[in-house]
């Protein structure tokens, strides 16, 4: 756990309301704080947490004041009914609200439903046992929130690109205003780099020893072959390195590179591919194609569920009821462990005419969730399937995986404006992702159903 990490608390514990009166509430508020606290730390080491007593209108304001600059608030409702939870909720930062079911309430019950009517960023859970696993994993949501926050994307584009992603000009689509939007509204940090910049900075400086060392590694650990050129391989490789590299250098949590265009305009004639299955063992992201919508799920899949999301594009067979989930990488590890756990081959792909691309043999017999993300509308697309097989074959993209679903629901609800990427994760986290798009003030919107 990121030991940066900052959560306040506000417990709503006055001695007088709902629960008693002195002296035996305030010894029962004492007992009932402490063991919520060792519970937490317990549950969540490394991460500050940092406790305040909110018994009269001062101390809300002592709190709001001095937490203001946090990721999200966590309230932990002891007793009512004082209505100290609303100006909390109503400050507009996400929060996540634990109330105990008798003396809480009060509190939780009549600020929650109407905050939520109203469009806040709260969610919550009431229960007898508020030690319990239930509900400590609430708390899940605001440590991923706040590592989110504190996230950089390093996005390598050709230098035109750069300029328009840069500088806002006035007649800027959508497209050259996302980053911004973006960071408004999960507060990830894009950082612009060019291609030029890129190769004479990392790129250039990797030397063929180097490159060479890891491209042999990669060629003996793949089950097949099927790809004619070592020099691709070796500038996979190259690239591989400088990228690893830049993301230490420059701190940043997650690497996107505009693949397509940089390669097919000479800018950098190398394939990522193999060395973004590569980089989460370095413990860095990868986005493919320097997507900023898809960026955002595949954070909030490590973040909030330790899964290591991967791009695809959504192909489907509504005859079958099937999807064809492809795109010429996927990670080996994509339940988050720190070992391989899929072998894969190094391809060609689209008939022929792409190198160095990898097909991943990823699990099956499993959920997986489909994420997709679109800012000008506030929008989180989900849709749940489960995986089936995979296909190997030489048209399109090299990894194919095969999920089982209602595809024809799914191409009926697509929102175009979110485009034809969408992030897969290994597990059914429909109601998860439902709540973590509240604390960030989003829509979901399940494709599927």
């Amino acid at each position: 756990m990121n030991p940066g990490i900052r959560i306040p608390i506000a417990f709503i514990d006055p001695a007088i309301g709902d629960l008693g009166a002195p002296p035996g509430s305030m010894e029962y508020l004492k007992n009932e704080r402490n063991n919520f606290l060792n519970a937490l730390r317990s549950s969540y080491p490394g991460v500050n947490f940092v406790p305040y007593d909110i018994r009269d209108t001062l101390d809300i304001q002592v709190f709001l004041n001095t937490e203001g600059n946090a990721a999200g608030y966590l309230v932990i409702a002891l007793n009512s009914a004082m209505g100290f939870i609303d100006p909390i909720i109503r400050s507009g930062k996400p929060t996540v609200i634990i109330a105990d079911a008798y003396a809480g309430a009060g509190e939780y019950v009549l600020g929650l439903s109407k905050a939520m009517s109203e469009g806040y960023p709260v969610i919550g859970i009431a229960t007898r046992d508020i030690t319990s696993q239930a509900a400590l994993s609430k708390v899940k949501y605001l440590i991923a929130l706040a590592r989110l926050r504190s996230s950089k994307v390093l996005f390598i584009v050709s230098p035109s690109l750069k300029s328009h992603l840069y500088w806002q000009f006035g007649p800027n689509t959508d497209m050259y205003s996302v980053l911004r939007l973006i960071q408004s509204i999960t507060g990830v940090t894009p950082i612009m780099m060019d291609a030029n910049e890129f190769r004479a900075r990392f790129f250039d400086k990797v030397s063929d020893e180097e490159a060479g060392k890891w491209a042999d590694r990669w060629v003996k650990n793949a089950e097949v072959i099927n790809d004619d050129s070592m020099d691709e391989i070796r500038n996979s490789a190259r690239l591989y390195v400088a990228m690893r590299n830049a993301a230490r250098e420059l701190g940043v949590d997650a690497i996107a590179v505009d693949c397509i265009v940089l390669y097919n305009t000479g800018l950098l004639r190398a394939w990522p591919c193999l060395g973004y299955m590569q980089l989460w063992y370095d413990g860095v992201m990868p986005v493919c194609e320097a997507d900023p919508y898809a960026a955002i799920p595949i954070l909030i899949a490590k973040y909030l569920f330790n899964r290591n999301g991967f791009t695809v594009n959504v192909g489907i067979d509504e005859e079958r009821g099937e999807f064809i989930y492809h795109h010429c990488y996927a990670p080996t590890n994509p339940h988050g462990g720190d070992k391989p756990e899929v072998p894969y081959i190094i391809t060609k792909a689209h008939l022929g005419t792409k190198h160095a691309s990898i097909h991943v043999k990823l699990p099956t017999n499993e959920p997986i969730t489909v994420i997709g993300f679109n800012p000008e509308e506030r929008l989180l697309t989900i849709h749940v399937s489960r995986s089936i097989g995979n296909e190997y074959s030489p048209q399109a993209c090299a990894t194919k995986l095969i999920g089982s679903g209602n595809a024809t629901n799914v191409a009926h609800n697509w929102h175009w404006r979110g485009g034809w990427h969408r992030v897969v994760i290994y597990g059914d986290y429909r109601k998860e992702l439902e709540e973590f798009a509240k604390l960030l003030g989003l829509k979901v919107l399940h494709e599927d159903l």
